[in-house]
């Protein structure tokens, strides 16, 4: 059906198309849709302030609407049908807008990423002793005003006499937030993206955090770097004056990894802040967990570039996508004019009779040989 040309990269539609697993995915995110939306209703009849219910309201009201119709445009002798837009919530909790957030995530910053990979990128994991419900918002604050002191630090444009970060070649870094939960027991820590030109050094430093949960079997070792950053976390959260001695006379920080970036890391890093189980103990979110998340992450900024990755901008990879998929609606409109419809996403499940395509199975290749090209 399909001519190939410099531009086009898919030899036939299978490649664009979405399938019924993906399909059952969303179909069983608008369930748990329903809980959540249970969720802000109880939320609701708890406020005393209209302007405070009419915000939830309207919450409420996008998140039942969420993927409620797929647009569609049927090509009825070639049995195509070609998804055009869906209506999105963007709400925190839902499950569906949390893996486009991730995907856009991804797209805006992976391609100048790849800019500065012949330079040095680590993966740093810092955390603070996990809180309350009622102190999470507090913890998350303090962890990112730290955050920017420890950047400052790696700069240079704050000093700790007799320490010199220079060596380091720090270039740039994001961080983004998760966090995970088991009942009133929450677990906000940052995962970080640091660019530099200096060596992390030798792992041959143990303490408490080198052993498995049960402390009995050693799980890693440390570098000197490593160490000295989970004393600098532990001044800074405890708003303690960062000197020499204070870093001397510190036994142990709070918990710091730092390791070579990998391309999987690239899921830690660019994931939703939290999920419908806590990961801690697997269990479904409780109102009472929803709760303390939505005024916990409320007004908090998830992702945060830093130094050389400050200013993100995408690749023109859509522009590329948009014309590559032109070109095949082209062939398909060259036989037909196609029918636009509106369909539910069970409806879809149910329709074995036509293969359901999108231009965003373009853009997601069109990305991935991208990134092979630049590796």
């Amino acid at each position: 059906m399909l001519k190939g040309g410099k531009t086009l990269i898919y030899k036939d539609l299978q490649k664009l198309e979405i399938d019924k697993d993906h399909l059952s995915k969303v179909h069983k995110n608008l369930q748990y849709n329903e809980m959540i939306g249970s969720y802000y209703d109880r939320l609701i009849q708890e406020q005393v302030t209209d302007i405070e219910i009419n915000r939830l309201d309207n919450k409420l009201e996008r998140l039942q609407m969420c993927n409620s119709y797929w647009q569609i445009d049927r090509y009825d002798k070639q049995k195509i049908k070609d998804f055009i837009r869906t209506n999105l919530c963007r709400d925190k909790f839902c499950n569906n807008c949390k893996k486009v957030k991730q995907a856009e995530r991804m797209a805006k910053f992976m391609p100048e990423i790849n800019k500065y990979k012949n330079l040095n990128m680590s993966q740093i994991v810092l955390t603070v002793p996990n809180c309350s419900g009622a102190d999470l918002h507090d913890t998350i604050k303090k962890m990112f005003k730290s955050f920017g002191k420890l950047i400052e630090y790696f700069k240079g444009y704050k000093k700790i006499k007799g320490l010199d970060f220079t060596w380091l070649g720090y270039q740039g870094a994001v961080r983004s937030l998760e966090v995970t939960y088991k009942k009133d027991d929450y677990h906000p820590h940052l995962h970080v993206l640091l660019i530099h030109e200096g060596e992390n050094g030798e792992k041959i430093n143990v303490n408490q955090y080198s052993y498995d949960k049960y402390n009995k079997r050693e799980k890693r070792k440390f570098s000197d770097f490593e160490i000295l950053i989970q004393k600098i976390w532990y001044l800074l959260n405890n708003q303690e004056k960062v000197t020499k001695k204070a870093i001397d006379n510190l036994e142990v920080g709070y918990s710091c990894m730092m390791d070579t970036f990998q391309d999987d890391d690239f899921l830690e890093l660019f994931k939703y802040m939290t999920k419908a189980d806590g990961l801690e103990d697997g269990k479904i979110m409780s109102y009472q967990n929803f709760k303390d998340l939505y005024y916990g992450l409320h007004s908090v900024r998830q992702i945060q570039g830093y130094g050389c990755l400050y200013r993100l901008k995408d690749e023109d990879l859509s522009e590329i996508a948009e014309e590559q998929y032109e070109e095949i609606v082209n062939q398909l409109k060259k036989e037909e004019e196609p029918v636009t419809v509106s369909q539910t996403v069970q409806a879809l499940l149910k329709d074995y009779e036509f293969m359901l395509i999108s231009r965003k199975k373009i853009y997601k290749h069109i990305k991935s040989i991208t990134q092979n090209d630049v590796d």
